[in-house]
């Protein structure tokens, strides 16, 4: 009978051992869950892919006339955007023909397809900042640095087997850019935006063709002129968010 308090004692003290065993485990079980959802939301990327059409603006008093008559180029760029990170990273591509020649011709008896063309291309590194990334209405501001260039691409599609074909790029040109620009995003659907932006971008010289013409005997020839900096580029499209 002596022996019976001890042994109850004893029993109660192994229940409260347990059940602060299993509260432990439950809380550092909470306490683990809580840690990786919150990494997981901090690491949380939304990547948003965009493609639009762009034109040079020259004259910013007379948007209409640039409207009427756009030298349209085309662009894609991809941004990450990491949630809880003020900037988000990203590049844009642009391609914009400028002219494009593609006559049949007779060289050396030889009938051929001559094609060329005369185009500008960019490449830019962005940093933007959206202060309202999760609203249907998302303005933002961009700064901008890359490289323009301008290049003619030429080639003679022979229609007989017994000639070579060529495919050359005979002239291409770079220089430095920089500025920046401001811009909308509209909510369409949950993952589908439309795009506007506007830009400003500071250029180093540059010589772009501004004709080509190729002889009977195949060969090409063309002028260049040094390129006018546009005051701006206008460019909208639609985006992809995933």
């Amino acid at each position: 009978m002596k022996k019976l308090p001890l042994l109850l004692f004893a029993l109660i003290a192994l229940t409260f051992n347990t059940q602060a065993q299993s509260s432990s485990e439950q809380s550092s079980k909470d306490s683990k869950s809580s840690k990786n959802k919150k990494e997981k939301d901090q690491k949380e990327v939304t990547r948003i892919f965009t493609f639009t059409a762009m034109t040079d603006i020259h004259n910013e008093e007379a948007f209409d006339i640039a409207l009427e008559n756009p030298q349209l180029g085309f662009d894609f760029s991809y941004n990450k955007q990491v949630k809880g990170k003020l900037f988000s990273r990203g590049l844009s591509l642009g391609w914009q023909p400028i002219s494009t020649t593609n006559d049949r011709m007779e060289i050396q008896g030889d009938s051929a397809t001559f094609k060329a063309v005369n185009q500008m291309v960019h490449a830019h590194y962005t940093l933007r900042v959206t202060p309202f990334k999760n609203s249907g209405i998302q303005p933002y501001l961009e700064g901008i640095l890359g490289a323009k260039g301008a290049a003619i691409t030429y080639s003679l599609d022979y229609d007989s087997d017994g000639q070579n074909d060529v495919n050359d790029i005979p002239y291409f040109a770079a220089t430095w850019n920089y500025g920046y620009a401001g811009g909308i995003r509209l909510r369409a659907t949950d993952f589908i935006y439309v795009d506007v932006r506007y830009a400003r971008i500071q250029s180093g010289e540059l010589k772009r063709i501004t004709n080509h013409s190729i002889d009977d005997e195949g060969v090409l020839s063309y002028q260049t002129d040094s390129w006018k900096v546009p005051q701006g580029y206008l460019r909208a499209g639609i985006t992809f968010s995933f």
